[in-house]
């Protein structure tokens, strides 16, 4: 009897952890309205914003309130490194800063969001041994709405 006891228990854990190994995403869609939803559901969507690439790679993360992307977020390429990282306010608009990776994993852009409103832009281009040791990042101040 205690032997069927640790059998099982030994089985639950590796189902778990096949299972952990083995993410599978919850089906968000973006409707015309700007909020997320399950799949089919008709309530917005509350809970962890984790979405994954095709090769199981993490694609990305963060909290869904009412809808809505709160809080920290990231974004990563397929091959696994970081794409973007920042913040949304709890009106599920971008604010404060946003940094953008090259799949190399070098940064790329800085940008700074104010309610959904891009204040200012930093590119960021990576040197490279044919570029003029001068060359300095372009620092642009337009404002673009929130994607």
């Amino acid at each position: 009897m205690k032997w069927i006891a640790i059998i099982a228990v030994c089985l639950a854990v590796l189902l778990y952890g096949l299972n952990t190994l083995n993410p599978t995403e919850i089906g968000l869609e973006q409707r015309e309205d700007g909020l997320y939803y399950k799949t089919g559901a008709e309530e917005a969507f509350t809970g962890d914003g984790l979405v994954y690439h095709s090769n199981k790679q993490k694609a990305q993360e963060g909290k869904i309130e009412n809808g809505k992307p709160t809080g920290p977020w990231k974004l990563w390429h397929p091959n696994g490194q970081l794409n973007w990282e920042g913040s949304y306010n709890k009106d599920g608009k971008k604010d404060g800063v946003w940094t953008r990776y090259d799949e190399d994993g070098a940064k790329a852009k800085e940008s700074t969001w104010e309610e959904g409103v891009e204040q200012v832009i930093i590119e960021v281009k990576p040197a490279k041994p044919a570029d003029s040791p001068a060359a300095t990042p372009a620092v642009q101040t337009e404002q673009k709405q929130n994607e």
